[in-house]
Order: structure tokens, then C-alpha cells, then sequence
């Protein structure tokens, strides 16, 4: 691991986001216990308002209690990774529609990623991004109802920059970052706001379309498409079948013993069948 570290800085994003920069209202932390939880802390408290159109970005150095899906943990030391969470809001927008909002912020990455030449970049229902089969970034979404039929996103993501030794034996699952990857120390600050940029234009997109308009690019960028997993359910039932694509509504269709069945929770992973 390199120790340099570019610290994350206004002046910086709001250049690399020109002309866009006016849209966006920026907050930097060196550090806050979940940048999710302090976006969300600004919306119950009324310091943003639910009919508000700019888009409120906070990212941290450090989340010392960084939360993923389903109660995991995010871990990362300080400068390691880049965290942050954005808001959106989506104006008398079917709430059961936003079920596959992770899939298009994964769409995003990706899409960002692989323009700053970054190889083997792939996607694992429902929200993770990897390299190689390797977590290197993922996506948390919490839902927030607003005025008039309008909901409040909060969309919060963590991409892996430059682990630590500590921070790795830290985290229980195969994980890379940008730097093992690439052997570059890439500028968090034009990561962040090529993504901002992205994440902007795909919501807009997606607003407009619905996911049917990206269900077949986030197939074709889908690790596990076409391979025997096991999906593990909330209730510990664990299904067996072969990824055949995702629904309308981002939900993941495996083909199985007994047909085709679509699920809309759990956790997949590759299936031994040896």
C-alpha cells in the first residue's frame, strides 16, 4: 500500500464539475459515522427541503460506523476508500419502481469506471461492483417519503481506493481497490465528480425510461449471468438456480428445478458443482 494520500477538497470537485457545479451542493467531513445516516440527519431535521432540486453530495475521509446492505459494515481507513451519499428526489415516482435503483447506480459506476480505463469491472445483484471477482465498490439506497407523493433517496457508495493491510484483514469477503488494480493513485476528486456527473445523467435517464431502458447493459456487465449460484433468502432458505437476467423491476430470475422464478431480496454467490 502507497501512503500518499490526495485529501478530498472543494475547490478541486467544483472544477472538475464545471459546468455542472451550480447543481450540486458539496460537504466534505474528515469524518462522521456514516455519511448515509448524515444526509438522512439533514433531511429529518429539515436542514434540506423535501421540494428542493439541487442535489446535496456529503463525502467523508473516514466513516467510523460505514454501513452496507443487509447490516454489513463498510470498513475503510482514513483516505482509503471514497465514501459518500447523495440525495435525489423523485417526484411523484411509484416507490415499488425504485427497487431497482441500485442496479442503475451500479450502471453508473461502471459506465465511470471503465472511461478511466479501469479493466475486468463487473456487477453482482443486486448492488455490489467488482474486479476480477473482487469487491472493489458497492451501493446503499434508503428511501425517504416526501411531499406530495414525492420520495427522498438518499443513494450512498463506497469505492475501495487503497486498502490497507489492516483494513483488508478487516473485511470478510475477496476484496481489490483502484490502486492494486491499477497501480495508479488516482485523484478521489475527478473519480467523485465524474461519478456525480454519471449518477446525475443515468437517474435523469432512468426517470424518464424506467430500468426496462438498461435492463440489457446491466446484463451484459452481470458477473454471475449465465452461472449455477445459490441465492441465500432473509429466512435462511437457500435457492439454487442458473442466472437467467433480471425483470423489469430489477428483480433476479433464476432458472431452477421447479421454472422460472424471479426474487427480489437476497444474497447470490457462485455455486460449487463440482
Amino acid at each position: 500500500m502507497q501512503n500518499n494520500i490526495t485529501l478530498l477538497n472543494l475547490e478541486s470537485l467544483t472544477k472538475y464539475l464545471y459546468p455542472e457545479s451550480k447543481q450540486f451542493i458539496l460537504q466534505i467531513l474528515d469524518s462522521t459515522d456514516s455519511t448515509n445516516s448524515f444526509l438522512i440527519n439533514l433531511l429529518k431535521n429539515k436542514q434540506i427541503s423535501d421540494s428542493t432540486d439541487f442535489i446535496y453530495v456529503v463525502a467523508a475521509e473516514l466513516q467510523t460506523k460505514g454501513r452496507g446492505r443487509n447490516g454489513h459494515s463498510w470498513r475503510s481507513g482514513f483516505g482509503e476508500s471514497l465514501t459518500f451519499s447523495l440525495s435525489w428526489r423523485f417526484k411523484k415516482y411509484p416507490a415499488s419502481q425504485l427497487s431497482s435503483l441500485s442496479l442503475i447506480i451500479g450502471i453508473a459506476i461502471i459506465r465511470v469506471l471503465r472511461h478511466f480505463s479501469i479493466e475486468g469491472v463487473s456487477l453482482k445483484w443486486p448492488n455490489d461492483v467488482l474486479v476480477n471477482r473482487s469487491k472493489i465498490a458497492g451501493v446503499l439506497i434508503e428511501l425517504r417519503s416526501g411531499i406530495r407523493n414525492s420520495y427522498q433517496t438518499v443513494i450512498g457508495i463506497g469505492i475501495n481506493f487503497n486498502l490497507s493491510e489492516n483494513t483488508r484483514n478487516c473485511i470478510d469477503c475477496n476484496v481489490t481497490d483502484l490502486f492494486e488494480v491499477t497501480g495508479k493513485l488516482l485523484d478521489r476528486n475527478l473519480i467523485l465528480s465524474a461519478l456525480l456527473v454519471e449518477i446525475k445523467k443515468t437517474i435523469s435517464h432512468f426517470e424518464m425510461f424506467g430500468f426496462s431502458y438498461f435492463k440489457n447493459e446491466w446484463i451484459s456487465y452481470h458477473a454471475f449471468e449465465g452461472k449455477h449460484v445459490c441465492l441465500n433468502m432473509p429466512n435462511n432458505q437457500i435457492v439454487q438456480g442458473i442466472v437467467d437476467g433480471v425483470n423489469d423491476n430489477g428483480a433476479i430470475c433464476l432458472l431452477t428445478d421447479s421454472g422460472r422464478k424471479m426474487f427480489d431480496v437476497g444474497e447470490i454467490s457462485l455455486r460449487d458443482i463440482n
